[in-house]
């Protein structure tokens, strides 16, 4: 008897497929909200996948082995079912269903073993065709139905059941809301404990949220350092960090200025094709234009490092408005 490698080449393709869908399903529960809708969405493209396998397989073993046509019949029918009840079973199981697994986990290798039996008719004297068609097929019909039958069934009026999901609800949300308590309560303690000692960048965080806001700059203008703590983090990179210097209440003196400038040129070289996310870190930068106003109306000596901002941008630019930028940018440089 020839060896049926295309079968063999399918079955191996199929179990990979299957191990990765598994793979999705299993890890979909633990994750939050984006990562389970991702998972649950790779699940489903890879179970798509997984059944054109077990489609191509069971061709196989019809034109190459031996199956009965009213079993044939039946397989034209259950294996588009079946994967749309594979589906159904992924989003059971992203709700917290874990019983929903057993459909995805037993309905490919039911598949599998039922085209390997067919592409090996050596194996139907010890296992008769009707009996192994029938018990596979009505393994592979139960499973296919049991989603069907509880998406019917959850279609339902049901007092009882809805009375203990709302109930359910209601704790949920009670535990969502003592959740977000604490939460305003830890960010409120946090918020307190900042003073004039305080770093600059502990109250950045807090600056442009709607409920700290207006205190946060309030907070800014006591603060002892802040103007040594914004030429620390510009010395560090941090220039957009920074939005808005007048914001702050800071002076432009001339180490400000000496700083600001430094760090306006470090993120210029950034602005360039041979960097990754240039595009972005110049639309970044565009927001930085306030910022470079009010320095020069102060008489602070931007021009190299803006000349090769607008130079940077003027190489990568692919639209009106970043050429624009670059325009703004050389007429901000010619300003005495």
């Amino acid at each position: 008897m020839r060896v049926p490698v295309g079968t063999i080449v399918l079955l191996s393709l199929a179990a990979v497929l299957y191990a990765v869908m598994m793979s999705c399903l299993a890890d979909a529960p633990g994750g939050d909200a984006f990562g389970r809708g991702l998972a649950l969405a790779y699940a489903a493209f890879i179970g798509a996948v997984l059944w054109l396998v077990l489609a191509a397989l069971l061709i196989v073993a019809a034109v190459k082995g031996r199956m009965p046509v009213w079993a044939a019949i039946g397989l034209v029918a259950l294996l588009p079912l079946s994967c749309v009840a594979v589906w159904m079973a992924g989003d059971a199981v992203g709700r917290g269903d874990g019983s929903a697994l057993l459909m995805p986990a037993l309905l490919p290798p039911l598949f599998a073993l039922y085209a390997l039996w067919a592409r090996l008719p050596a194996l139907h004297t010890r296992l008769p065709a009707g009996v192994v068609s029938a018990v596979l097929g009505a393994a592979i019909v139960f499973l296919t139905a049991a989603p069907f039958v509880a998406m019917t069934r959850a279609a339902l009026p049901d007092p009882a059941r809805d009375a203990r999901l709302a109930e359910l609800a209601e704790v949920q949300e009670e535990q969502q809301a003592k959740e977000r308590q604490a939460a305003r309560e830890r960010d409120e303690a946090e918020f307190a404990r900042l003073g004039p000692d305080s770093p600059l960048e502990s109250y950045l965080l807090y600056l442009h949220t709607e409920t700290y806001g207006a205190r946060a700059r309030a907070g800014i203008r006591q603060l002892k350092n802040r103007e040594a703590d914004a030429i620390a983090m510009l010395a560090k990179g941090r220039l957009l960090d920074l939005w808005d210097l007048r914001e702050l209440d800071l002076q432009p003196t001339a180490d400000l200025c000496q700083a600001y400038g430094a760090a306006l040129a470090g993120a210029a070289g950034k602005v360039a094709k041979t960097q990754s996310n240039y595009l972005g870190v110049a639309i970044d930068l565009e927001g930085q234009l306030p910022n470079m106003r009010w320095l020069v109306a102060n008489r602070c000596d931007l021009g190299q490092p803006l000349v090769l901002l607008a130079g940077n941008v003027r190489a990568v630019a692919d639209s009106s408005r970043m050429t624009g930028f670059a325009d703004t940018l050389d007429a901000l440089a010619r300003v005495k």
